[in-house]
């Protein structure tokens, strides 16, 4: 089958790989505009860009993909279908309505729940023990179109968004052109999603990025996990002396133990260099000190007082009402 793949994100490129790959003809890539990105701001192109451009595919790069220009494009190449993953704008039904088999979408979620921005953050967050894939066909409404084919996976216990954000890609990868299969042969099945059940991942912003230690240990390492790589939930540690040795962003981490703590105690670091929690504790397994490389636990304790004795708080205080 003859498509057009639109993506901007790196959740689109093991798709565009197994696409690239496969016997269906992927005519060009559309993907956003380059953008400053990086510590040093300097302009650079999507990941789905960059790699379009290394597999010498034909690539456009626009501000609004429902624009004259680009209908007047996909009509003169008149692709059979459209694949959109992680590209960031909508697309009308206009542009939609150029190609005969529309459009599909690979989603980061057991659709219907968390449809929006940010599926793969939430699933950890809420404390699911699993999360998936779906390819369902593009519509009008976000996320709400039939489902085509889904996958789903377990979420470890130590695994954070990012991680999980790159088996995501890898496990919707193949069916991707599975689902193109199956338009072609005339196989394709469709269920329709079950509006009762769906739900909204909101975007994220580094309002969410807090913790409170009082929660059980599970909550705590669910809404860290998912916060990481970004927004990221910065703690201020303050050692056994009573002095601030600054701040650092849990990068990965997992919840031991069931002992109960008095609310006082929690935030502390127990004998074990454990933060103590409403119940059980949260193991830090790798950390990220302002301004310096990501390090372990044990050089992080070394160098920054992580001791027992020691406190650690979050910086962004959750509302009155919120829960981990």
């Amino acid at each position: 089958m003859k498509i057009v793949f639109l993506g901007s994100g790196a959740f689109g490129i093991p798709a565009l790989q197994a696409l690239a790959a496969s016997a269906h003809q992927v005519l060009h890539v559309i993907s956003q505009p380059d953008r400053p990105a990086g510590r040093g701001k300097h302009v650079a192109p999507t990941p789905v860009s960059e790699w379009a451009m290394g597999a010498g595919l034909p690539l456009a790069r626009t501000e609004n993909v429902n624009a004259p220009e680009m209908l007047e494009l996909l009509r003169a190449i008149k692709p059979e279908c459209l694949v959109a993953i992680a590209f960031g704008q909508k697309l009308s039904e206009e542009l939609l309505a150029i190609t005969p088999h529309r459009g599909i979408n690979l989603h980061a979620s057991l659709l219907p729940r968390y449809r929006g921005a940010a599926p793969i953050n939430w699933a950890i967050i809420d404390g699911n023990a699993q999360a998936g894939v779906c390819v369902i066909e593009l519509v009008n409404r976000m996320d709400a179109g039939d489902i085509f084919a889904s996958a789903a996976t377990p979420i470890g216990q130590e695994e954070t968004a990012g991680e999980l954000h790159d088996r995501l890609a890898r496990l919707g990868a193949p069916l991707v052109p599975g689902v193109l299969d199956e338009m072609e042969a005339a196989t394709v099945r469709r269920e329709a999603q079950d509006e009762a059940a769906a739900s909204k991942a909101r975007k994220l912003s580094r309002e969410l990025a807090w913790v409170d230690f009082t929660q059980p240990a599970a909550l705590v390492s669910a809404r860290m996990r998912g916060l990481s790589p970004w927004p990221g939930v910065q703690l201020e540690l303050v050692d056994a002396a009573g002095k601030s040795r600054g701040m650092a962003t849990v990068l990965k981490c997992i919840a031991v133990g069931e002992a109960v703590h008095a609310p006082d105690t929690c935030g502390g670091v127990l004998a074990d260099r454990t933060v103590a929690c409403g119940s059980g504790s949260l193991q830090i397994i790798t950390v990220q000190p302002a301004g310096k490389k990501a390090m372990d636990l044990q050089a992080f304790a070394n160098g920054y007082g992580f001791t027992p004795g020691a406190r650690v708080k979050s910086i962004v205080l959750p509302p009155a009402s919120a829960q981990c």
